[in-house]
């Protein structure tokens, strides 16, 4: 798992895994040698299950069908999928299942990819962007599991060249305010095309990827240089 996914899991956590004994599960589980969000669940946290197509460190489930959990309805606080939706040939399925173990008020955390080389474990499918994050709460409403996008936005990379996709549902229907007092965007302030449930205008907008950016502004660097 690179720098951005782990620290992008680790502020999530803090940010809605606050209840004491808060039930996890991971899809998508298998540290590949680069760490695991498990590393980053709070210390308080009551069960946590890490489900995988492969066993391996951080599995505790081996999935036969990766669209199918051997899960029940309504039966976790927090499902939690890092770096892995990239490799998923139908992951709007995935998604469902996703939804369908969380408890009402229960939240999903989704980080993709929205940048990056092809790499293959074992396919590389998709890249992701905020406004995926409203598409699959439609999806999952005509499926009559309803959720709210909470936050979606693109992260700014830091020593790696990823740029993550971050997205967080919460299961309806929701008896509480929809978001903490200091959401997960506020925790990143340099994130581009934020969409916050609420807001009607995206905060931070940039028709630019980080990658566009920087041959942009080398390209003018290049000429300015040329012309010096």
């Amino acid at each position: 798992m690179h720098d951005t996914a782990l620290a992008a899991g680790a502020a999530f956590f803090e940010t809605y895994g606050t209840k004491p004994g808060v039930e996890i599960v991971e899809v998508g589980a298998r540290d590949v040698g680069v760490g695991a969000l498990r590393k980053a669940a709070p210390a308080h946290a009551g069960r946590y299950i890490g489900l995988d197509l492969e066993a391996g460190p951080n599995v505790d489930l081996v999935l036969e069908d990766p669209h199918s959990f051997p899960l029940a309805d309504a039966s976790v606080d927090l499902v939690v999928s890092s770096s892995c939706m990239e490799h998923d040939g139908m992951f709007w399925l995935t998604f469902l299942e996703m939804v369908r173990i969380l408890r009402p008020g229960g939240v999903l955390y989704v980080n993709a990819p929205s940048n990056g080389v092809v790499h293959r474990y074992p396919v590389d499918c998709w890249r992701f962007y905020p406004d995926s994050g409203a598409a699959l709460a439609k999806w999952a409403a005509r499926q009559g599991m309803p959720v709210l996008l909470l936050e979606a936005m693109t992260l700014r990379r830091q020593r790696d060249i990823w740029n993550d996709c971050v997205m967080v549902f919460r299961r309806e229907p929701v008896h509480e305010p929809a978001l903490p007092a200091r959401p997960l965007a506020a925790r990143f302030p340099d994130a581009m095309n934020v969409r916050m449930h609420g807001d009607t205008a995206l905060r931070n907008p940039s028709q630019l990827t980080e990658d566009m950016a920087i041959i942009r502004a080398l390209r003018q660097r290049m000429a300015a240089s040329a012309k010096g």
